[in-house]
C-alpha cells in the first residue's frame, strides 16, 4: 500500500476515532451514575472504593474500550471503501497472533 493511503487511512481513523471515544466515556460514565451512585473509583488508591465498586468500573470501561475500539476500525473500513472504492488493507497482526504463529511452526518442525 502507498504511503498516501496509509496516511488517509490514519486520518480517517482518527476522524472517527476522537468522536467514538469521547462519546463512549460519556456513556460509560452516564451507566456508571444510573446504576451506582457517586464517582466512579478512577484510581486504585482511593480510600473509599469497595472490591465491588472498583470491578464494576473496571468491567464497564473495558467493555467501553472495547465497544469503542470495534466501532472505530468499522467505521474507518466503511469509510475507506465509501472514499477510495477499495478494500481496506488488513490490520497488522497482533503479538499473540505472532507468537502463536511461530508456537505452531516449531511445533511443525518437532513434529517432523
Amino acid at each position: 500500500m502507498a504511503i498516501g493511503a496509509k496516511i488517509g487511512l490514519k486520518v480517517i481513523n482518527l476522524a472517527i476515532g476522537i468522536p467514538v471515544g469521547i462519546a463512549t466515556k460519556k456513556l460509560v460514565e452516564r451507566t456508571w451514575t444510573a446504576v451506582r451512585p457517586g464517582d466512579p473509583p478512577r484510581k486504585a488508591k482511593d480510600v473509599d472504593s469497595t472490591w465491588s465498586d472498583a470491578l464494576t468500573w473496571a468491567v464497564l470501561s473495558a467493555a467501553g474500550i472495547v465497544a469503542a475500539e470495534f466501532i472505530t476500525r468499522q467505521g474507518t473500513a466503511v469509510a475507506y471503501r465509501s472514499i477510495t472504492g477499495l478494500e481496506p488493507p488488513p490490520p497488522k497482526p497482533s503479538k499473540a497472533t505472532k507468537k502463536l504463529a511461530g508456537a505452531s511452526e516449531k511445533s511443525k518442525v518437532t513434529d517432523d
